[in-house]
């Protein structure tokens, strides 16, 4: 796996923690002379740049011909400053609380200092690739000219975040995981978290129906194995690091805008398509429809799909393709 690494020394944490952060990236396509053909794709939950290639892969729109696409590594996920790399004291479970707001600012500094590039056509991301798809918006406005945040929001709602306690209490009670401090990776911990992972990231209809079986999976077991198996490839700490991200998701939750989200949601001046699925349990489409409501160029396309959250992955090919008609009309 092939990849750049972009360091932001001593950067301070919202919650107060100074930390040397390494940012992992992937770029790919050539950077037009006037840096002005630049899409920014961020990666979801426990995903790395190789899984994220899915938004963009074969797709006909995105020409790497004509445009520059940057992948960039949440922190946490393995690949950039995580627990499972960092060294005491900051390692493991002493790993300090980071936000979607800490990765943008990181990323932010990344694409203009690392890169050189002052512009971005376009930001795009699934699901936690989402929630830092609409802090970009927010928080760096003026150099995005559109955005795409395909099953996601802008603050993740507490029915969300109670399902990821739930998950969270699924890994930790592995008397293995010692609090974190496990020599051998909490098999059992890992294993639960996946089944209750499962429950949620498809739909009551994708198994009442047998979707699974379009997926050439030959049962619902198949298909919590294939969620389990996604995430016994992470690291368990790095998994509940990227949680408490997700769980505390909120644009508005900064210095700029203290609390007020309408406030937040009205700072984005760029062009906006948002794209909730259907059927996803995680992000509702009434949470979207609440929050383009008071973006000033929002749209709302909902994502046709039985497959739940899983509509938005690019693994779907009714989500693909709605996702591609949305990003030609973005960039174009």
């Amino acid at each position: 796996m092939s990849y750049d690494i972009h360091n932001v020394l001593g950067f301070r944490t919202q919650g107060g923690i100074t930390i040397d952060i390494r940012l992992a990236y992937k770029c790919y396509g050539t950077l037009a002379p006037s840096r002005d053909n630049v899409i920014l794709v961020l990666t979801s939950y426990s995903a790395q740049h190789e899984d994220a290639e899915a938004l963009f892969a074969g797709s006909k729109i995105l020409d790497l011909s004509h445009y520059f696409i940057v992948v960039i590594n949440m922190i946490g996920n393995g690949l950039s400053t995580s627990p499972s790399n960092v060294p005491a004291p900051l390692g493991r479970s002493t790993f300090p609380a980071i936000t979607v707001h800490d990765n943008v600012a990181c990323q932010h500094r990344l694409i203009t200092e690392k890169l050189g590039i002052k512009r971005l056509r376009l930001v795009m991301g699934f699901s936690m690739g989402a929630l830092q798809t609409f802090e970009w918006g927010c928080q760096h406005t003026g150099i995005v000219d559109a955005i795409l945040p395909i099953c996601g929001a802008a603050r993740v709602s507490p029915h969300n975040y109670l399902f990821l306690d739930g998950a969270k209490a699924a890994l930790t009670t592995d008397r293995n995981f010692r609090q974190g401090l496990y020599e051998t990776p909490p098999i059992a911990g890992l294993l639960a978290f996946g089944r209750v992972y499962a429950g949620w990231v498809f739909s009551q209809t994708f198994f009442r129906e047998r979707a699974y079986e379009a997926m050439g999976l030959a049962s619902m077991e198949d298909a919590v194995r294939m969620i389990q198996n996604y995430f016994m490839r992470r690291d368990a700490n790095d998994l509940l690091a990227m949680l408490w991200t997700w769980q505390h998701a909120d644009i508005s939750a900064n210095t700029r805008f203290r609390g007020d989200f309408e406030g937040a949601l009205r700072s984005i001046a760029c062009r906006a398509i948002v794209m909730p699925g259907e059927t996803d349990l995680y992000f509702t489409v009434a949470d979207s429809v609440n929050e383009v409501s008071y973006m000033p160029r929002g749209e709302l396309r909902v994502i046709a799909s039985v497959n739940g959250h899983m509509a938005g992955s690019g693994m779907d090919s009714a989500g693909k393709l709605a996702i591609d008609n949305a990003i030609n009309d973005l960039l174009n």
